[in-house]
């Protein structure tokens, strides 16, 4: 079977591998497939592959250039499947997929889940919990809106990803800083562009958890586990950890309304990430994804369930029933870490991780020599993860945090001038 897979995320590399090793053909197409060669230790060997073809266009993010091209590809060799692990290309993905008659989330409710501001205003008056909102087109109206929503509030493009250029704003002096940073963002690297769309949102407190699902068809939506996310980095929202479980005393609560969200936005095929914030009143809907979790999360479902959440991603692409990553007796979770200081990476050791209970792996994403930024703004500031097992999330939680005083960071920094 040939696979038609639309950009990727680094981790993501790991599930064109499996493929491979399936014996499946994998087209990847990318704006920049160097990119991968870099991020992910897997994808030198996967684009040796001799079933493995790598198509760099740089029009990839052009819906109507994707288009043409996958129609192209598909005439020099039938495409059984199209899929994407990229948060940016669910739409472009569903597109292609109609395009060619193939297995797919419907172009609307891609649209609907990848856009924030179509996910909101879809919702509005369905008895959905959501924080008040404000959505405009225009930077120039978000002064304007801010002061609708009103401080304190949270104000984030609707295109975004990885918590990038989301803040928390306390005050105009937080507002006119933001706008000035924002004006110079007019895309997110590797031919993603940004849309002019913002939404301006009720700072809402509270715990944020997301559910992971999948859905096998209109109105089949199957919830399968929890995740938690704990945050860093305030005003900005940097996900810091991860933690694939089951038993949450708000679950069932949670399952129904992630089934009654991605039924009202028109959600009809593949594994979904939907983030909630656990406020005051309850449950509020924070975003959804129209995608498999990213980070180091399908592998803790792998470690929990035994199933492989990549693999499943391209088998229901390839319109097979995939085996889903319910939560098993094991609990799986990681903490990412980051540099406190900006500077030249060294070295990063994990030697003392070995002889903790529940030591699962580690891998660090900056090599000697690396420049780093500090933690500060986003997911894209991480350098590393570390991952524990334990029989429930707090016992997995504490482990982590034990972990991370072990990690041996050395970094050079130039001196205080």
């Amino acid at each position: 079977m040939h696979i038609l897979m639309i950009e990727c995320n680094p981790n993501g590399i790991a599930g064109i591998a499996n493929a491979l090793e399936l014996g499946h053909d994998v087209t990847l197409v990318s704006v920049d497939p160097d990119f991968y060669l870099g991020a992910s230790p897997l994808a030198e060997a996967a684009y040796a592959h001799p079933n493995c073809r790598v198509v760099k266009s740089e029009q990839a993010f052009s819906i109507d250039e994707l288009i043409a091209l996958a129609t192209e590809l598909h005439a020099e060799r039938p495409i059984h499947g199209v899929t994407t692990y990229s948060e940016y290309h669910t739409v472009h993905t569903a597109s292609v997929a109609k395009a060619l008659g193939l297995p797919g989330m419907s172009v609307e409710g891609a649209r609907n889940a990848r856009h924030k501001h179509l996910t909101r205003l879809t919702l509005d008056g369905t008895g959905i919990r959501q924080p008040r909102f404000a959505h405009v087109a225009d930077v120039n109206d978000v002064e304007a809106a801010v002061r609708e929503v009103g401080f304190p509030c949270v104000v984030k493009p609707s295109d975004g990803t990885a918590s990038l250029h989301v803040l928390h704003l306390k005050d105009e002096d937080d507002l006119t800083a933001y706008l000035a940073e924002l004006a110079d963002v007019v895309d997110y690297g590797r031919g993603v562009v940004r849309i002019p769309d913002i939404l301006i949102e009720e700072f809402v407190t509270g715990e944020l958890i997301s559910v992971e699902s999948c859905v096998l068809g209109k109105g089949e939506v199957v919830n399968l586990g929890l995740t938690d996310r704990p945050l860093s980095g305030f005003p900005h929202f940097i996900e810091m950890g991860a933690t694939y479980f089951t038993g949450h005393p708000l679950q069932d609560e949670l399952f129904a309304m992630t089934t009654g969200i991605l039924d009202e936005l028109g959600v009809d095929f593949g594994f979904i990430h939907t983030e909630f914030l656990l406020g005051p009143d309850g449950p509020v809907l924070c975003e959804v994804n129209g995608r498999l979790i990213g980070g180091i999360v399908p592998t803790l479902m792998e470690i929990s369930s035994g199933v492989d959440a990549y693999l499943q991603v391209i088998r229901q692409a390839l319109g097979e029933t995939p085996e889903l990553p319910f939560p098993g007796e094991t609990t799986a979770g990681g903490h990412w870490f980051g540099a406190p200081i900006a500077g030249t990476v060294d070295s990063i050791g994990f030697d003392g991780l070995a002889e903790l209970p529940g030591f699962h792996g580690a891998q660090a994403y900056k090599k000697p020599g690396n420049e780093v930024s500090r933690l500060s703004k986003s997911n894209f500031d991480w350098i590393g993860h570390i991952i524990f097992t334990g029989e429930g999330r707090d016992e997995v939680n504490k482990r982590c945090e034990e972990g991370l005083d072990r990690i041996d960071l050395r970094m050079r920094v130039e001196v205080a001038r």
